[in-house]
C-alpha cells in the first residue's frame, strides 16, 4: 500500500491564538473642586500652608446658593470617597486629601461660629424688645398725661436733658447688626456748648450760666467708628408729642421726641448705620431707638451683683500645696526655704 501524501504547503502555517488578559481601562482623573485649584495656586505664590481663613472664600455651602459645578464636582468625589477611602489617585492626590480635611475642620468650626453668633444675636433681640416695651409703656403714661393736662389748659414740665446720657436700643437694630463687630454700648449724650462741669469756660471763668437759656448739643454713638454730632439747638423744656428734627454732621436727618422724664425716641437713617449691618441693601431705611437715661450708680450695683453671683456659682479651686499655711509660714516650708 502506497504512503499517505502530506498535505500541500500553500506558503504559511496555522498559528494558535495568542489568550491576552483583558486590560483594565486607565481611570480616568475627575477634575478636582475650583477651591483646591485656588488654595493650591496660593500654597505656591505665598510658599506657605494655607490658614484656615483661606478657605472661607470657597465655603459656598454655608450661603444659601452654591456654585452649581463646584457644588456638583465635589459631590461626584464626596460619592467615590464613600466607596473608597481615597478614590483620587492623582500625583497630588496627598495635597488634596489633606487640605480637604482642613477644608472641612474649618466648615466645621465656621458652622459652629455661626450657631453662637445666632444665639447672641436672639439674645440682643430679647433684651432690646424688653427695653421697648419699658419706653412704650411709658409713652402711653405721657399720652394719658397729656390729655389730662391739656383739659386743664396745662403742660407737662421735661427735666433738663444737659449733661445727660441716654442708652439706645432697638429690636430692628439688632437683627441687622455686624456681630463680627465690636459690641458696645450705644448712646446719646446732650451737653451745653463749650461746658464742662456745668460751668461755661467760653464766658468769664467761673460764672455760673443759666442752662434753660442755652441751647444744647448732642452726639449720637453706636460703636467706636459710627456715630455723629449735632446741634445746637434749643433746650427742650416741654414734654411734646411732636419729634424735634436735628441734622446730624450736616447730613444725617436725626428725629428726637422727648416725651418723658428719662425716656426718649430716636429715629436714625441708615446711611449712618450701614457701615455696622450685615446687609445694608435689606435693612430698613429708618431705624427706631429708644432711649432710657443711663443710671450709672444703679450700672455699677448690677455688676457688683452680677460679680458676686459669679463667685457664688464658681466651683471652689482645688487648695495648692504651694499656697498652704505650712509651705508659705512655717520656717521649713518651701518659701522661706526657697529663700537661702
Amino acid at each position: 500500500m502506497g504512503r499517505r501524501a502530506a498535505a500541500p504547503f500553500h506558503g504559511y502555517q496555522s498559528q494558535p491564538w495568542r489568550v491576552e488578559k483583558n486590560r483594565l481601562p486607565q481611570k480616568a482623573h475627575r477634575p478636582l473642586p475650583a477651591w483646591y485649584y485656588r488654595i493650591a495656586s496660593l500654597e505656591y505664590t505665598r510658599g506657605r500652608d494655607p490658614y484656615p481663613e483661606d478657605f472661607d472664600e470657597d465655603l459656598s455651602e454655608l450661603e444659601e446658593s452654591d456654585e452649581p459645578d463646584e457644588k456638583e464636582c465635589e459631590c461626584d468625589l464626596e460619592a467615590e470617597d464613600k466607596e473608597s477611602e481615597r478614590s483620587y489617585d492623582g500625583s497630588d492626590a496627598d495635597n488634596y486629601y489633606e487640605l480637604k480635611e482642613t477644608r472641612k475642620e474649618r466648615k466645621r468650626e465656621l458652622l459652629e461660629q455661626r450657631e453662637g453668633y445666632e444665639e447672641e444675636k436672639e439674645a440682643r433681640i430679647e433684651y432690646a424688645k424688653e427695653k421697648e416695651e419699658e419706653v412704650n409703656a411709658a409713652y402711653k403714661s405721657f399720652k394719658k398725661a397729656r390729655r389730662r393736662a391739656k383739659k386743664k389748659d396745662k403742660t407737662i414740665p421735661l427735666d433738663s436733658i444737659a449733661g445727660q446720657t441716654f442708652k439706645l436700643f432697638s429690636s430692628d437694630y439688632a437683627k441687622f447688626w455686624n456681630p463680627h463687630l465690636l459690641d458696645g454700648t450705644k448712646y446719646v449724650e446732650f451737653y451745653h456748648p463749650g461746658d464742662q462741669g456745668g460751668f461755661d469756660f467760653s464766658q468769664s471763668a467761673g460764672k455760673q450760666v443759666v442752662t434753660e437759656e442755652r441751647p444744647v448739643d448732642g452726639h449720637v454713638d453706636f460703636d467706636a467708628e459710627t456715630g455723629c454730632s449735632f446741634g445746637p439747638f434749643p433746650l427742650p423744656t416741654r414734654a411734646r408729642r411732636k419729634d424735634v428734627k436735628i441734622k446730624g454732621d450736616g447730613k444725617y436727618d436725626l428725629s428726637f421726641n422727648f416725651f418723658g422724664n428719662g425716656y426718649l425716641n430716636l429715629r436714625v437713617p441708615r446711611d449712618l448705620l450701614k457701615d455696622t449691618l450685615v446687609s445694608p441693601s435689606t435693612a430698613p431705611q429708618i431705624f427706631e431707638f429708644v432711649g432710657i437715661l443711663r443710671d450709672y450708680e444703679k450700672e455699677r450695683k448690677e455688676r457688683a451683683e452680677a460679680r458676686e453671683k459669679a463667685t457664688k456659682n464658681r466651683p471652689p479651686s482645688p487648695p495648692s500645696p504651694r499656697e498652704s499655711y505650712f509651705d508659705m509660714n512655717h520656717f521649713m516650708g518651701s518659701w522661706a526655704q526657697s529663700r537661702l
